[in-house]
């Protein structure tokens, strides 16, 4: 019943996707760190087809045609160049930068600002290596504070992954090792979506964070959060802030969702949902927990399933509710200690609880009490055969008891609680209609007390009927005993009710039980 069987791991080559998503950066800082370093130095002039100065014109060395720059191992080519005194440079059209490592960048104007410690690039810039390419129109970078960025749009794509991540903004902070890209924030994987506001990355720790608004999509599970991280390091994550797990089956929802991918255990805190929707049921909480290697689930803490039907809904509220796959792989729930239900027809209590979700069956244990319309069922064990959210076969082993109040009306609630139609025996087996009790037989040691009553539309009881036997059958009519038949050595005795003694009305170990009887959704936690 309860198939929490969704997957909280990331993928397993997110570490890398993110990675190379944000190496490009460092390679556009590495272009430009000499700078900082080595300030002193200068550009040298390799090659040009032409040179000229008209201070007229512009205030600095013009090279015209094949330029080739050199600065610190890093090769500058373009068309054209302004070299300033101050060793500030202009470079225009099919601009090129080449390192030694590998790498090269492209563009349509390069300016490198000295003084201000800043290279800008601007237009069709294309920064590649042999794993990664961006492209965007507007790079930056400050060699004091080591900051880089694109705005205006940028798009990295992976030569490796098939990766594609886009964002109106990306920063490098190459002193704390932190990559932000932000504003409509898209990566693309054959295996999954990202969409967020903003991600960052720490290449230390090797930790993603998403801020604001996220959308993980993969092929059979979708993640939603406002806030979150991923430890690639320690394969951990963590979504928060109106948490949403959707795989085909079942939607997870909690205020934070937290999953340790080593060990494949995700846990969730506060306002925990889960909804199957194959079978229409909700199991809630105030934390949850599930192992994806035994497939087992449990939620505690106001834990609440919910069984809904096309007229109502079935409540069952315990301490934990725990599931686990059968032999068969099909989930079992199990409810333990202080177990309670309601449906507007049908109320219980036990202190542990099993349902099958194989034969739709739930099995009741210790002190199990069911109550149906006029009907208290008691005994060692109850089991109940549902279908289509109707109740179909009742089985009650050992001590197996049914009272009734024998002075209410139709299928009221309400009597006068004085005199209690009473059936016992060691087993019991009953049939359902339309959810109303209609049949039952009690095998072994059967005993009963029943009281006849008037038409009247308040019934007075006329006296009692009072038999044993082996065997009971009884029939059921708008919830009050219509037909009793006593089978093997039987006995029975009528009794008019001004000759009855009141010591002669219960059978041994008769409870009535109604305080205990949840009569409303909110019974279930104060009752």
């Amino acid at each position: 019943m309860m198939n929490i069987k969704i997957s909280l791991t990331p993928n397993r080559n997110f570490r890398k996707d993110v990675f190379n998503c944000v190496l490009i950066l460092v390679l556009f800082s590495n272009v430009f760190l000499g700078y900082s370093q080595t300030s002193k130095k200068r550009v040298k002039l390799v090659h040009t087809d032409e040179l000229a100065f008209d201070k007229s014109l512009v205030d600095a060395q013009r090279l015209l045609g094949n330029v080739h720059l050199e600065y610190e191992g890093t090769h500058f080519y373009c068309d054209s160049a302004y070299l300033y005194s101050t060793d500030d440079f202009d470079a225009f059209s099919r601009i090129r930068i080449v390192e030694g490592s590998g790498y090269n960048v492209s563009g349509d104007f390069l300016h490198f600002d000295k003084k201000s410690n800043t290279a800008t690039l601007r237009d069709n810039i294309t920064l590649r290596d042999k794993d990664m390419t961006l492209t965007t129109n507007n790079l930056v970078y400050n060699l004091d504070s080591e900051v880089a960025n694109y705005y205006n749009g940028g798009k990295i794509v992976s030569n490796v992954n098939k990766n594609t991540l886009t964002s109106n903004r990306g920063i490098y902070h190459s002193k704390t090792e932190t990559f932000f890209f932000r504003q409509n924030v898209l990566l693309k994987n054959p295996e999954y979506t990202v969409k967020c506001d903003t991600m960052q990355y720490n290449s230390g720790s090797e930790v993603t964070y998403f801020f604001g608004p996220t959308n993980i999509t993969g092929d059979k599970t979708g993640i939603y959060c406002e806030n979150g991280y991923y430890n690639t390091k320690k394969d951990i994550s963590r979504f928060g802030k109106n948490a949403v797990i959707t795989s085909e089956t079942t939607i997870l929802k909690g205020d934070s969702i937290y999953y340790d991918g080593q060990k494949e255990v995700g846990e969730v805190f506060r306002n925990v949902t889960i909804r199957d929707t194959t079978e229409n049921y909700i199991i809630s909480g105030n934390y949850g927990r599930h192992n994806e290697k035994t497939k087992e689930s449990f939620v505690t803490d106001q834990a609440l399933l919910t069984q809904e039907f096309d007229s109502d809904s079935l409540y069952m509220h315990a301490d934990t509710l725990l599931s686990k796959p059968d032999t068969s792989g099909l989930d079992v729930v199990y409810a333990f200690h202080d177990v309670r239900i309601f449906k507007e027809d049908l109320q219980g209590r036990c202190d542990s609880l099993v349902y099958a979700k194989a034969d739709s069956s739930m099995h009741m244990f210790e002190n199990p009490v069911l109550w149906s319309m006029q009907n208290q069922i008691t005994g060692d064990s109850i089991s109940l055969q549902t279908s289509n959210g109707k109740l179909q076969h009742l089985l009650v082993k050992g001590n197996a008891f049914i009272i009734s109040d024998a002075e209410a009306k139709g299928d009221s609630i309400k009597g006068k609680e004085l005199r209690f139609n009473q059936i016992k025996g060691r087993r019991m087996t009953g049939n359902f209609i339309d959810n109303d009790l209609r049949n039952v037989h009690v095998e072994g040691n059967g005993q009963v007390i029943y009281f006849p009553t008037n038409d009247d539309s308040e019934p007075v009881a006329m006296g009692h009927n009072k038999g044993e036997c082996s065997n009971i059958f009884i029939t059921i009519e708008d919830n009050a005993l219509k037909k009793i038949r006593m089978e093997v050595e039987s006995n029975s005795v009528f009794t008019p009710m001004k000759m009855t003694d009141a010591n002669t009305f219960k059978l041994e170990n008769f409870k009535w039980l109604k305080a205990k009887r949840p009569m409303s959704f909110e019974d279930l936690f104060t009752k």
